[in-house]
């Protein structure tokens, strides 16, 4: 995307989340107004699971799979070929589900008469609509939130075709883009309300229903402004406990991979949420990107609009596209997800988001929305890293009155179109889990020693005694090893034999089995990584050719682009080195090294490469990333390149920070300048001979520049910074034209954190002017460079 001209800390499952992703999330900190930090997620193992496709619905792949946790079943419910946009999701009081069938102006209705779980048929419910997006049942009647309007239909003769219609709202704000309309009722309140999107990516505007969560009398009388600064809510829901309204909004686009994210937030009477002025947690825009830059002169009331945002419950990686949320309250699930929040995100890496998405997460918080952590729930719709890979896009998400959910996947955009369908997803009569016991690694040869639990916490009824097997098989175990009863619902796993299969991710499980008629079981998989024995050669993934089975693609968006493996003037190391002509525009462009299937990164240890930006000036702003193992780094923020160096520069990456060992799908380079870049020695390099499990954390990145908080600011801001040794130090401040303004550190500092206060003085302690700035922080041979913004 166009470059970021306000570098802000963000925390897109980059090496700050790592520790996240690697032990499991705690709650999300607080954390002070005009800095990011995604919400922390943690790991769980899904498990790839079948989708049972009806032969009717021969459209869709018949091996189509997602992954879910332990129990889990998912069925497509409907994918008929007349059905191509289905959005949002509602029941009858009859049990039917009604679909939203928003490119053909239609409502769809679903019965599944026989209850075997499929739709019978597509009832065309309704017609005649401009957009519809999300319905509502209340009363007995149907309520459609289209764009210039609220209608409430009724079904009189019970033949789900409906033949009374009454326009409720009218005059509902419709020009532009951002044309969905989310429609929520609150029943006890006797409230109902409506989303209205912001009309551009990001612009000024006076109408004040635009950007807007607006709200009525069930019977469309009182109208008015709930909330304002939203740009694009798309999914909003009740929380069963407060009550309160809550959100999921679509960020604007130009400010590059990694900004602005994605927030989930309870929408206030009288919030105000950001737009056009800012977003999360009072971060503002980046009024340097010339279409954002219209927005300016800012105001004092813009000024006092921004501090009145409040924290966000939880933020989510930029341009994941989060679309419906539904809270769950029912007893079908395990007894861990009463009253999460689960939440479609409808777009991902292919879509140039710093995470794979195209999957649904759980988002777990207190009733209020603090400690907010969450995990992925359904995923495995990205089959590939390319959007012809895409096998779904999580659109709406309702549950049934027996507690069964259906997630709705609608067709994606014109150079994607995916697969419209409707999955059903369930829980099994048995609700277990992994407890403890198991290491995440191990040599291979050691002697595993097991001794673990797993806890039962449901079974199902009339069924029989269970019976709990481990599978130890792929690491050269038994694959029948009977665990013990011991306490109420607690099972003990206990096993000693030697590792004898070689280095790899290898998976193990425990079945849980009733012998019922059918037997009723529920297969728990964890995943180890067995470490090498013996030392290996180093995959030398390009030198001067490509490993054998990889692939390489420069592209922006979906355009392909040159590359050149072939370069003979800029080379670090051999004969030849990789070049490719970027260009920026507006998404970021990408370079790909891909392996034909994913690779088995077991016994390799760190991940190097080369890399020259060319004989030119590059702007110290430029961004430069590294997308890996669904994590996304900021090369240039944290400090692993210097952009506006015309030597070769080395960059060494260890894998574990990454968190746990799982396959590798890509090595992709990112960023948003223009003209020719080097890349030359990539290669993951061999582990070092395993002796033991392990089981260690990362150590954090050390040297590292802060964003400066507030950012902007208009009397002062304070700049952190941290040390890894003690050394000489210089922080100091330039204005766009590269001369210097101040210097705020200059000598002897000891390693660890620190923090110094600029109050936008030169140093004469003159005053200096509203503008852009260079911060700049260099000891010994460690340099990074931020940008702030002062507002006289």
């Amino acid at each position: 995307m166009i470059r970021s001209r306000l570098r802000r800390p963000t925390c897109v499952l980059a090496l700050g989340a790592t520790a996240c992703l690697a032990a499991g999330a705690a709650a999300q900190p607080d954390y002070p107004p005009g800095t990011v930090r995604l919400t922390p997620r943690t790991h769980v193992d899904l498990q790839p699971t079948p989708v049972h496709v009806p032969p009717q619905f021969d459209r869709l792949p018949s091996d189509l799979s997602v992954n879910l946790p332990p129990g889990f079943t998912a069925s497509v419910f409907a994918a008929f070929n007349s059905v191509d946009r289905p959005r949002f999701m509602a029941f009858d009081s009859n049990g039917v589900l009604h679909v939203a069938n928003m490119d053909d102006d239609q409502i769809i209705a679903f019965p599944d008469r026989d209850g075997d779980g499929v739709a019978d048929e597509a009832i065309v419910a309704a017609t005649g609509f401009s957009r519809p997006h999300s319905i509502a049942f209340h009363d007995g009647a149907l309520y459609v939130g289209d764009r210039p309007q609220i209608l409430r239909l009724r079904d009189s003769d019970g033949d789900l075709v409906y033949e009374e219609r009454e326009v409720l709202v009218d005059g509902i704000p419709s020009s532009g883009s951002h044309s969905t309309r989310t429609i929520v009722i609150d029943e006890q309140r006797g409230k109902m309300y409506l989303s209205v999107g912001w009309p551009c990516d990001l612009c000024r505007r006076t109408d004040a229903e635009r950007g807007s969560i607006l709200e009525f009398n069930v019977d469309g009388s009182g109208r008015r402004v709930f909330a304002t600064g939203v740009r694009n809510v798309l999914g909003m829901a009740l929380h069963p406990v407060t009550g309160q309204l809550w959100g999921t909004n679509n960020g604007h686009d130009l400010e590059g991979v990694e900004a602005p994210p994605e927030w989930i937030d309870v929408i206030r009477d009288g919030g105000f949420y950001g737009i056009p002025l800012a977003s999360g947690y009072r971060v503002w825009a980046d009024f340097t990107i010339p279409a954002y830059a219209e927005i300016l002169p800012l105001t004092a009331a813009d000024s006092a609009r921004v501090a009145s945002m409040e924290r966000p419950v939880a933020l989510m990686p930029a341009h994941s596209a989060p679309m419906g949320i539904h809270f769950y309250d029912h007893d079908h699930f395990p007894l861990r997800y009463r009253n999460a929040a689960f939440v479609a995100l409808h777009a991902g890496r292919a879509k140039l988001a710093a995470i794979e998405g195209y999957c649904v997460i759980a988002l777990f918080s207190d009733p209020d929305g603090s400690n907010a952590r969450y995990e992925n729930f359904l995923s495995g719709l990205q089959t590939g890293t390319d959007a012809e890979d895409i096998m779904g896009h999580p659109m709406g998400i309702v549950t049934d009155s027996e507690g069964r959910m259906y997630v709705s996947s609608d067709a994606g955009y014109s150079s994607d179109p995916g697969f419209p369908y409707v999955l059903r997803i369930e829980h099994s009569p048995i609700v277990a889990e992994w407890a403890d016991g198991l290491p995440d690694s191990i040599a291979s040869g050691a002697l595993l020693e097991l001794d673990g639990t797993v806890r039962v916490a449901r079974l199902a009824p009339d069924a029989g005694d269970p019976e709990l097997v481990a599978d130890f098989s792929a690491l050269g175990g038994p694959s029948d090893i009977p665990l013990e009863p011991t306490a109420d619902g607690v099972w003990r796993l206990r096993a000693s034999f030697p590792v004898t299969v070689d280095r790899g991710l290898r998976t193990v499980a425990v079945t849980v089995r009733q012998p019922s008629s059918p037997p009723i079981e529920v297969r728990l998989i964890r995943t180890l990584a067995v470490e090498p024995q013996i030392d290996h050669d180093d995959l030398v993934v390009f030198g001067d050719a490509l490993a054998l089975g990889w692939d390489v693609v420069h592209r922006a968006f979906f355009e392909d682009r040159a590359v050149d493996l072939a370069e003979d003037t800029f080379v670090y190391e051999g004969e030849v080195a990789a070049s490719f002509p970027v260009r920026s525009g507006n998404w970021d462009w990408v370079v790909s090294f891909r392996p034909e299937q994913p690779l088995d990164p077991v016994g390799y240890r760190v991940l190097r490469f080369a890399v020259h930006f060319g004989p030119f000036d590059r702007d110290p702003a430029d961004d430069f990333n590294l997308y890996i193992f669904e994590t996304l780094i900021d090369l240039v923020d944290d400090g692993y390149v210097d952009i506006t160096s015309k030597e070769w520069q080395v960059v060494e990456l260890p894998l574990d920070l990454f968190g746990r060992a799982r396959p590798l799908q890509e090595i992709t380079f990112g960023g948003d300048f223009s003209r020719r870049i080097y890349i030359d020695d990539v290669r993951l390099l061999a582990s070092m001979v395993a002796t033991a499990v392990t089981d260690e954390q990362p150590m954090p990145v050390e040297f590292a520049l802060g964003t400066a908080y507030p950012n902007p600011f208009n009397s002062s801001t304070v700049i952190p910074f941290r040390l890894s040794d003690s050394g000489e130090v210089t922080l100091t401040v330039y204005n766009l034209g590269g001369q210097r303004v101040t210097r705020l550190v200059d000598g002897p500092y000891a390693g660890g954190g620190h923090a110094v206060t600029w109050a936008g003085t030169d140093d004469a302690d003159r005053g200096v002017a509203s503008g852009v700035y260079f911060y700049r922080l260099q000891s010994g041979s460690r340099v990074e460079t931020r940008k702030l913004l002062l507002l006289r």
